[in-house]
């Protein structure tokens, strides 16, 4: 499993998320952000504006691989959006929610809800809730050893399939966590959020987690 980041110009978001479907990843968040990019920079790059739209999308590791050699090469000339896309690989997922994300339409009943997990390195844990969840997300987090975490405002972006694969509505308005861990206590912060906060719940909560090569810690 990969997440996709891609921060281009306000409101070339949607563009990018339609191309994204089209090529099969069918799950995304999309959030507003600013850019803090000299003039110089921004000229460099081509960029018109600091506003920015960013679009995290998660998908299997192989079309992710495709799309952004596609978006090197094939895709290059024809897709009129500006900004910068870059790919990392995911170190852990709910079970529950990789089959949502693999198989969209085919609920495979009875099936325990673990951690899918790979490597050992620390992790960065993003959790994805519904508005409202954050600090109940938060005191899971802290309970389990989390020293805290950063919200970002997004919404839902993606297909409408996750809804078919539960049988649920998905609220549009998500606030997405992310959580700085070491290794030793990735999991048991991840299996304790997805635990009380998961897809199953009024928070419809989605974890995951990001390998960090290194962490500087400043002050």
């Amino acid at each position: 499993m990969k997440l996709i980041v891609s921060i281009v110009e306000r409101g070339q978001g949607k563009d990018l998320i339609r191309l994204f479907t089209q090529q099969n990843m069918l799950h995304h968040m999309q959030c507003g952000g600013k850019g803090t990019a000299t003039s110089e920079i921004m000229d460099l790059l081509g960029l018109d504006s600091l506003e920015k739209d960013v679009v995290f999308s998660i998908g299997k590791g192989t079309l992710a691989n495709q799309l952004m050699r596609d978006l090197n090469h094939d895709l290059r000339g024809s897709l009129r959006v500006k900004g910068i896309v870059f790919d990392m690989k995911l170190t852990a997922m709910a079970h529950v929610t990789a089959l949502a994300i693999l198989a969209p339409v085919k609920n495979e009943q009875g099936r325990e809800d673990t951690m899918m997990e790979e490597g050992k390195t620390s992790s960065m844990i993003l959790v994805t809730v519904n508005q409202g969840f954050t600090e109940e997300v938060m005191d899971t987090a802290r309970k389990a050893g989390a020293r805290g975490g950063t919200i970002i405002h997004a919404r839902w972006a993606g297909s409408e399939s996750a809804e078919e694969f539960y049988g649920i509505t998905l609220q549009q308005e998500k606030e997405i966590i992310a959580i700085l861990s070491s290794s030793e206590q990735r999991k048991e912060i991840m299996e304790a959020i997805n635990k009380a906060h998961g897809l199953k719940t009024e928070a419809r909560g989605t974890v995951c987690s990001l390998a960090i090569e290194d962490v500087v810690r400043l002050g």
